[in-house]
């Protein structure tokens, strides 16, 4: 375990996916980690999970939606109450919505929009006075090749990752001279429950019957890793991860 420089770090959607992966690894690294999801039965799953490999004070698990900024304050104040402080921000929360342009159900989409930007601006918004007051901090936005090109059928999930692009670049431009990163991290497709079977098969037809090439959860949560240990003078801004 390596356990030089430990930060506490605050991960979005973290009960499942890249973000359950990335609390198990970065709690393996020694750092304090909180994780925090809408739902419920995932966190109970996961703190006990935790509870069997990692001492109680170094964890926190919390029930929380990134659009409910109520929830949100609790979850800052409940980290500083025990860590007393927030080194790392990660927004992994996330949901996607694919579909032909002329069929898009615009409550769905509204809904995306909701998660996939104003979440991650409203939890930024409360945490940044934290590493503001420390004149340090972290803030990773994990996004996914789809903020970089956008593919058929997933215009409307692209529009919303290119928003996250360009809100990361613009804190990154404002917050340096509070000694504040900012990276973001662009995955291609991975193994995860974000894709349905109908996906899977509508994308396997695409490539005429080859099996969809894909990333593993872990291959994330190791980046993530070097990103959270990476040297005070370095500043990995941009990341574009592809399976091969």
């Amino acid at each position: 375990m390596n356990t030089i420089n430990k930060k506490t770090v605050l991960i979005s959607g973290g009960t499942d996916g890249i973000g359950k992966a990335a609390t198990l690894r970065l709690l393996d690294d020694g750092h304090s980690v909180v994780a925090f999801s809408r739902d419920s039965c995932k966190c109970n799953q996961l703190k006990k999970v935790l509870g069997r490999i990692y001492p109680q004070k170094q964890f926190l698990v919390l029930t929380a939606d990134v659009i409910d900024e109520t929830s949100l304050k609790l979850v800052a104040n409940e980290v500083v109450k025990k860590f007393g402080t927030i080194d790392i921000l990660i927004n992994n929360a996330g949901i996607g919505y694919l579909t032909d342009c002329d069929k898009v159900d615009m409550t769905r989409f509204q809904q995306m929009i909701q998660v996939n930007i104003v979440g991650i601006a409203l939890l930024t918004k409360l945490i940044v006075p934290h590493m503001k007051k420390r004149k340090s901090g972290l803030i990773i936005n994990l996004a996914s090749i789809s903020e970089k090109i956008a593919f058929t059928n997933s215009e409307f999930y692209s529009a919303t990752k290119f928003g996250v692009m360009g809100y990361s670049q613009g804190i990154r431009n404002e917050l340096k001279d509070f000694g504040i990163k900012v990276t973001t991290i662009c995955p291609g497709t991975i193994k995860t429950s974000f894709f349905d079977v109908e996906e899977l098969k509508r994308r396997k037809k695409i490539r005429k019957g080859e099996t969809l090439p894909m990333l593993n959860v872990e291959d994330i949560s190791n980046i993530i890793s070097l990103i959270c240990n990476q040297s005070e003078h370095c500043d990995i801004q941009d990341l574009t991860v592809m399976p091969f």
